[in-house]
């Protein structure tokens, strides 16, 4: 392989502190992905999330998650593997019939995606709260995914949103932050700032997970990046002392996640 160009060399960031990785997949093409041209970037710390169903989109799949699951389990043994669904219709039924090889899954929460939603914030702790007493009734831990609008949009806030209060009813908590890494990155970092604050002002331990989002379709994955613009929000993940990140990709990218791994300074072959 030739040496890198100048303009290779000027265009390489700077390896970033390790960040654990919970990878997206909602497809057997994408889990296929992760098993074959990604593996050499999956690192220890790294998990899985298994998304399927939406009763304002698409019908839940149990089937297929778990035989994703499967496919993960063979190639990562000892990896975390999650499913993920909207709506707590679906959340009972996926977590009735979750197959041994996971062990929480996602409470998605988001306007047009699940028959309770509310941005009413009492009514929403309520439900994240019941997500969790049935993942936890299931021996699966209970992972919040909210939606991030309310960090930012005033008509949202006065409903007195409070992620940190999220935070207590859940087992663990990923913050949909995608649409201010595609804004900039003088708004991610904003949006990472104010949740920490709600953090610290309750005194809540620990801090959530927040979330990139790569593609190279805007129709498909409207809160797209570059794998350079993926870098620089994770980059302020690592400058705030963060180490995990949740990471979307839309259908036909992996050459972008393979770059985005090798942008922050992940080597093939590292697992």
């Amino acid at each position: 392989m030739p040496p890198p160009t100048d303009f290779e060399l000027a265009r390489l960031p700077t390896p970033l502190p390790h960040l654990d990785i919970t990878f997206a997949a909602n497809s057997t093409r994408e889990v296929e992905s992760l098993i074959g041209k990604i593996a050499p970037y999956i690192e220890p710390g790294d998990s899985f999330d298994l998304v399927s169903g939406s009763p304002e989109r698409t019908p839940l799949n149990v089937s297929a998650i778990n035989l994703w699951a499967s496919l993960l389990r063979s190639a990562y043994p000892t990896y975390p593997i999650y499913a993920h669904t909207a709506g707590l219709a679906n959340y009972r039924v996926l977590a009735g019939n979750a197959s041994p090889n996971i062990s929480g899954i996602f409470y998605d929460y988001e306007p047009n995606y699940e028959t309770e939603f509310t941005a009413n914030f009492s009514e929403t702790l309520g439900y994240f709260a019941d997500a969790t007493r049935i993942a936890n009734a299931h021996g699966l831990l209970g992972i919040g995914y909210p939606t991030g609008k309310p960090i930012a949009f005033a008509n949202w806030t006065k409903d007195h949103w409070n992620y940190a209060s999220l935070a207590e009813v859940v087992n663990d908590l990923v913050v949909q932050s995608q649409t201010y890494c595609r804004q900039g990155t003088a708004q991610y970092a904003s949006a990472i700032s104010d949740v920490l604050a709600q953090y610290l002002a309750a005194g809540a331990p620990g801090a959530p997970t927040y979330q990139v989002t790569l593609g190279n379709n805007v129709n498909v994955t409207p809160n797209q990046v570059s794998p350079l613009q993926a870098y620089n929000c994770s980059s302020i993940l690592t400058t705030d002392g963060l180490k995990t990140l949740y990471l979307w990709w839309g259908p036909g990218t992996n050459s972008n996640v393979i770059a985005f791994l090798k942008d922050i300074g992940r080597k093939a072959n590292a697992a």
